[in-house]
């Protein structure tokens, strides 16, 4: 079985960390947030094979966030908990994209073999609707018609991060802590990577700027990029 790379977005803390724990010791690398926002803010290093997201959260919902997600990464694993059972409600939960809906409460047993089944699969690539540019997370490469791209894995977090945020717009603090883990960088040294990974998304094919800078805020990715799992 395939370790897996899984975030778990669960604003109930006995239940989230009972999520992590099995599925810690069943193998995978598991992080877990209380809410939807922590998901652009969270520095965790690694880009995510599944996203594990109970709807009834603080803030964005759960189906909110299973849209962007879908959007950004169109083969990842993503698996929505929730105690609402009604038809229409897994119909929703389908529709924004989810690949599996599970309902409170929720059998951890029943959960990891959904899991194992992601970690078993081979992975279906599916292009980012309108995304000009494709970033492949274990090749660590981003690809577009203008040609390619050899990504650090600070690059690749931080796309994938710009690419599945609200707006695709990160704030500077969000950046800093993509590309050092919480560390503090300076505006001059936090200027230089974005400008070294704008050049990147330009060279493969998009559009000047590329990557929009807000004074007083952050950046803006100007353009949709897919992230897959190849």
């Amino acid at each position: 079985m395939k370790p897996l790379r899984i975030m778990v977005v669960e604003d109930y803390d006995a239940l989230r960390e009972a999520i992590c724990r099995v599925l810690s010791e069943e193998g995978h690398e598991v992080v877990g947030v209380p809410m939807a926002e922590d998901v652009d803010d969270a520095p965790i290093g690694f880009v995510c094979d599944v996203y594990i997201v109970d709807i009834n959260l603080p803030g964005e919902d759960g189906i909110s966030l299973a849209s962007r997600l879908r959007m950004s990464q169109p083969d990842a694993g993503i698996v929505i908990v929730s105690a609402c059972h009604s038809l229409a409600d897994r119909i929703q939960g389908y529709s924004s994209g989810a690949n599996v809906y599970l309902t409170k409460p929720l059998e951890l047993d029943e959960l990891c073999a959904v899991v194992r089944g992601f970690s078993s699969k081979s992975a279906q690539v599916a292009q980012g609707a309108g995304a000009l540019l494709t970033l492949r997370s274990i090749r660590m490469e981003l690809s577009g018609p203008a040609g390619t791209a050899r990504m650090s894995q600070a690059e690749m977090v931080l796309l994938a991060a710009f690419s599945r945020a609200v707006h695709q717009t990160l704030e500077h603090w969000q950046v800093a802590s993509h590309l050092e883990h919480g560390n503090e960088l300076s505006k001059d040294s936090l200027e230089v990577r974005i400008g070294r990974l704008r050049k990147k998304l330009i060279t493969c094919g998009a559009s000047a700027p590329a990557i929009q800078s807000l004074r007083g805020m952050g950046y803006h990715l100007c353009l949709p990029v897919a992230v897959v799992n190849e």
